[in-house]
């Protein structure tokens, strides 16, 4: 396979081989990949505490950036307990290890992200999926799969990597509250961008608690690098036990600070979160407009399905070739036997950027 090399910041406008072109790929919703402040932490970090922590938490060390974006997800999402680490991956494995003890069977909604079907795997405890989004299928698969006493967990997503579907967790949690269960949403796609404040989909479904662990990547939304966890101090205090917790690096001073200055900067700009609103919900009225069918709610994602995998793949590729535009074609998870034509909105497109893709669209559809 051929690659062709970035040459700039991934946001909404490009440089790859040397060639400028028009981003609605990846992750970075809220167009923060080269904000100053972000790249001045991550780089004043590096020259005052070097790349990464080589003495784990468990000998009672942490570094000035890592306790620090800890305790800026601690005020930013209004939780009692944050844990930040390596990678936004490690959040199934620590979750579902670090609270084994608390549970005893888990329900996966099928779509879920492959961290958290790996993590449960790790965990050893017998694993139940349900349908998509379904409260209902996941009350009957509980009813046939717990036996009395038995404590659930349900892992799912807080937004869909690739249609942006948030799911029902307030429904979930009801079903789990009288059993003494837990709610683990992987909010990697989430962070930032869903809910009131962009604290995710536990915000927007107002479900937080003590039996609620929400986590994932800082590399999305945030720009930033690394996983973060947030819960009770007691949760979290479970997570730094497990194997993942004692045994990986502690995470990159720079990927640390610049989640710091990531945190501190939306708390300070508001508008960055509503200029994606009005981007997203322009883009998604103009593609309706010409007939395609995507998701309204506001998450940043307007994912579609045109005909066979070969026409999206063309699609895809006239696109790029002939109007210099990059969308993906997905066939990652969630995807559907086709695949789907994944466009992302940032907060850093304007309006003429948006109607280019939706005239190029008119055109090539």
């Amino acid at each position: 396979m051929t690659y062709l090399r970035i040459q700039s910041p991934s946001c909404a406008h490009m440089v790859a081989d040397g060639r400028p072109f028009l981003n609605f790929g990846g992750s970075c919703y809220l167009g923060l990949s080269a904000q100053p402040e972000l790249v001045e932490a991550g780089a004043a970090a590096l020259r005052a505490l070097g790349s990464t922590g080589q003495l784990p938490r468990h000998y009672r060390f942490v570094l000035t950036a890592n306790d620090d974006a800890e305790a800026a997800a601690r005020s930013f999402f209004r939780v009692d307990g944050a844990m930040y680490f390596a990678t936004g991956y490690l959040f199934g494995l620590l979750a579902m290890t670090g609270l084994a003890a608390q549970y005893d069977v888990v329900f996966a909604d099928e779509s879920a992200h492959y961290n958290l079907r790996e993590g449960a795997a790790a965990a050893g405890k017998p694993v139940h999926t349900f349908r998509h989004l379904d409260a209902a299928d996941l009350a009957a698969v509980m009813r046939r799969e717990l036996r009395p006493g038995q404590r659930p967990l349900v892992a799912t997503d807080g937004m869909f990597a690739t249609f942006g579907s948030v799911p029902p967790l307030a429904d979930y949690r009801r079903l789990l509250d009288p059993l003494g269960g837990w709610l683990l949403v992987d909010e990697s796609h989430s962070f930032g961008v869903i809910g009131p404040n962009g604290r995710g989909a536990v915000e927007a479904h107002s479900v937080a608690g003590p039996r609620v662990l929400a986590g994932g990547s800082v590399g999305k939304a945030l720009s930033a690098y690394g996983g973060l966890a947030l819960g009770s101090a007691d949760a979290i205090a479970a997570l730094w036990q497990a194997p993942a917790a004692r045994g990986a690096a502690s995470g990159m001073s720079a990927g640390a600070a610049m989640l710091t200055a990531s945190l501190g900067y939306l708390q300070e700009h508001p508008e960055r979160l509503a200029t994606l609103r009005v981007n997203v919900r322009y883009l998604k009225t103009g593609l309706r407009a010409l007939g395609l069918k995507v998701g309204d709610s506001d998450a940043p994602l307007a994912t579609f399905v045109d005909g066979t995998a070969d026409r999206m793949k063309s699609l895809q590729q006239r696109l790029f070739e002939q109007e210099s535009i990059f969308v993906i074609y997905s066939t990652y998870v969630g995807a559907g036997p086709h695949g789907a034509i994944r466009i992302a909105a940032f907060a850093d497109h304007d309006r003429s950027d948006l109607d280019r893709l939706l005239d190029a669209l008119r055109r090539h559809l």
